[in-house]
Formats: structure tokens, sequence, C-alpha cells
């Protein structure tokens, strides 16, 4: 025998078919109507009965030997393989389907009862009237012969229906997949609206909601991109500038002709250069450090009053051309919380360093700490000795500044207020930035407690 057959017959033996399902079908329903049959001339003539089914005795055990044949094999299939039996139907893998899946959820498990009873209540009854009135007095037969119109409008009609139904959830299935089409070539504009089941419209929701999250992505990566771009552009700049500088003076120290009170002018202005570039890396490490996730809180029970005027005496010699004073007011003597010292300190420390960088002289700088349920608010307000034209959202992006200029005569990395918001958040904490008027307002939300 050819292999290819071996494996076409092997395959038939051990697949369940859609001509399997249909034979099975066909010969329940012709031994109903054999049945009904009987049952009809039995009820007036039982011999007769009896002798039609001696006469058609041979036939009936050939075509009951066949029946259990085909559900024999059926149900061998399914039971060697119970988690997946191979079938070669599409028809009867969606009628297993939906009996093996339908149950699991309420929305289609009242559906799928309330079928599977009507279908066995019209059964029941047919054979029962069958069996009571014969053909001729059977209320099925007798509605469709009195009313053979209004029979034949009902059946369209229940057809219609069943088609229209079926329609919609195909159109449903279609609509959604067409959406997710266009979300696949890059349209993100247009959400789906569907009008049908909970279900169908939990689904249209969802979609919107992943269509949604996905645009919000796509906008950050281009907003990311742009800020990497500007990154490597203002690193570039602020590595450059100082050691350009210092190149210059090397250059300079390097002719013999200049005098030692020019050459210890100069050796200031390489140490002062160094010191600027030897800070931007430094923040830059830091910055680093606490966006890669790896750095560890190390908190303890710390008065953040005693940190703020620490940070005050600590730079208050710097700008002291400019004559700023600070005024610290709060409700209370000490406030305790679970904090990181160091880091504290450091975001503490910008926010000083930037109030006396780009206050206005002779100016004050309030700072007020207030106890809010189980939060402290920093509030922090000077006036600005520029004009504010820039998007408070933009000030935490690293290398911002409020004037805007890399070429400002302010010296500053511009990673200040970035690492600021950076460890607030590592404190479960928020930051805040408002503008009004020429009064810089930066606002410090931090949990009392650890939890």
């Amino acid at each position: 025998m050819d292999t290819r057959l071996k494996r076409k017959i092997n395959l038939y033996f051990s697949s369940i078919y859609l001509v399997d399902i249909i034979i099975v079908a066909l010969i329940t329903l012709f031994l109903l109507s054999i049945l009904g049959d009987y049952i009809q001339i039995n009820r007036s003539q039982h011999s007769l009965a009896v002798n039609r089914i001696k006469s058609d005795l041979r036939g009936l055990i050939f075509l009951a030997v066949i029946y259990v044949a085909f559900i024999t094999k059926i149900i061998f299939i399914l039971k060697k393989n119970q988690n997946s039996p191979r079938i070669q139907s599409d028809f009867v893998n969606n009628v297993i389907f939906v009996i093996k899946n339908g149950f699991h959820y309420k929305e289609t498990r009242s559906k799928l009862i309330i079928s599977i009873a009507l279908a066995l209540i019209l059964l029941i009854a047919y054979l029962y009237f069958l069996a009571t009135g014969g053909y001729e007095n059977n209320i099925f037969v007798k509605f469709f012969q009195t009313y053979p119109f209004k029979g034949s409008v009902f059946v369209i009609i229940i057809l219609f229906f069943t088609m229209m139904y079926a329609l919609k959830k195909t159109l449903d299935i279609i609509v959604v997949n067409d959406a997710l089409r266009r979300v696949s070539e890059g349209n993100l504009q247009d959400d789906i609206k569907l009008d049908g089941s909970p279900a169908i419209k939990e689904l249209a929701k969802n979609i919107n909601l992943i269509k949604a999250g996905y645009k919000e992505i796509l906008e950050n990566g281009v907003h990311n991109e742009k800020l990497k771009t500007e990154l490597i552009s203002n690193v570039s700049h602020d590595l450059k500038t100082p050691l350009t500088s210092i190149i210059n003076y090397v250059n300079i120290l390097k002719n013999s002709d200049i005098t030692e009170e020019e050459r210890e002018e100069y050796l200031l202005i390489l140490e002062r250069k160094s010191l600027k570039l030897k800070v931007l890396i430094e923040d830059l490490f830091e910055m680093s450090k606490i966006n890669s996730g790896k750095i560890k809180l190390n908190r303890e029970l710390i008065d953040i009053l005693s940190l703020i005027h620490q940070g005050i005496g600590e730079y208050s010699t710097l700008y002291e051309e400019k004559n700023i004073s600070f005024k610290v007011t709060s409700e209370e003597d000490a406030v305790y919380m679970e904090l990181d010292g160091k880091m504290m300190s450091r975001a503490l420390e910008n926010i000083i360093i930037n109030s006396l960088k780009y206050s206005m002289s002779n100016t004050r700088v309030y700072i007020n700490v207030k106890i809010d349920g189980d939060f402290v608010n920093v509030g922090v307000k000077n006036i600005a000795n520029y004009e504010m034209d820039f998007n408070e959202d933009e000030m935490f992006e690293r290398f911002a500044r409020g004037d805007k200029s890399r070429n400002s005569k302010v010296e500053g990395s511009g990673l200040g207020l970035a690492i600021t918001k950076s460890i607030v958040e590592l404190h479960g904490g928020e930051v805040k930035i408002k503008k009004e008027g020429d009064m810089f307002k930066i606002y410090l939300m931090l949990p009392i407690n650890k939890g």
C-alpha cells in the first residue's frame, strides 16, 4: 500500500472530521424518523408495525453497526486525547470551543444554557406529540398545514434574526480588526466606537486604552529622543567651554614672557575652570547613579529644619555681593522625618544655591516648612533677576536653566533641579514649580514616614 495512502488512513482513524459528525447526525435523524413511523403505525395496527420492523431489520442492523462504529471512533479519539483531540474541522472545533468555554464566562453562560434548554424542550415536545398524536395530530405538522403562510413567515423571521445576530457579531470583529489594522499602520487618533453587548464594548474600551498607552509611549519616546539629542549637545558645550579655557591658559602659561602676577592670575582661572568641570562631571555621575535605580536610601530620623539651616549656613557666603538673605518659617520647632540625610541635604542645597544664583540683588528668599497630614511641605520663594519665560515642567529636565542661555555668566551644570526632583521622588515625594510674575516658587512634598 502506498505510504501516502497509509498516512491518510491513519490520520482519518486518529482524527474527527465533519463528515463523521454529519453521518452520526443523519443516522440519528433517520432512526428517529423510523421510530416515528413505527409509533404511528403501532397506534392503529400493531402487527403491521412489527412486520415493518422485521422487513427493515437487516437495514436497521447495518445502519446501527455504522452508527456504533462512528460513535465509538469519536468517543475513542476524545478519550485518548482529552486535552487536545485531533479535530480536522473548523465547524466542529467552533462547536467544541463554544461548549468548552461558554460556561466559563457569565456573558455567554446564560445564553448557552437557554439555547441547550430550548433545543431539548423542542426535541422532547416533538417526540411527545409524535408519540401521542402521530403525524396527523402532531402540533408542529398541524400548525404548518393550517397556517402555511404564517408558518413560513415565522420561519423566515427566525432565520432573518439569526442571520442578523450572526452578522452583528461578525461585523463587531471586523470593525475591531479594522481599528487594530489602522493602529498597526500608525493611526492613533481615532477611537473604536461599538454599540453591542457589554463584552464587545469592553473589548473596544480595552483596545482604546492600549492604543492610548501606546500613543503615550510613542510620544514619550519622541520626547526622550529630543532630550537625548539636547543632552548630548549641552554636555558637549558645557564640557568643551571649560576645557577650551584650560587648554588656552595652559598654552599661555608655557610662555616665559608673562609676569609672575599674570601667572598666578591664570593659575586661579585654571583652578576655577577645573573645579567647574569637576562639579559638572560629579553631577552627571550622580544623576546617572540616581536614574539607574540601583541607589539605596539610608533612612534615619532627621530634623528637616536643621538640614535647611545647615545648607543656608554653608552656602550663605556664595554671591555675597548680591546681599541676599534667607527667612525660614515654621509652626514647629523641629520636624523629624525618615530621610537619607546625605541625599536630602544635596536636594535642599541645590535649591538654596539656585536661589542665590538667580535671585535679584538685595532681596529675601522665603522658606516655609509646614506639616500637612502625613506629608511635610517645604516651599521656597524668591524674586528672579531675569524674565521667567520658561515652562515649569521644562525646569526639571537635565541641563535646563531658567535663563535658557548656555553662555550665561551664572555658572552651573543645569542638573540641580533634575537631581533634586529625583532625590525627592526616591523618598516617595513630589516637586512642583510655579511662577507668578517675577516670583519663582518651588514646593517639595515629602512623606513624614517611610511607609
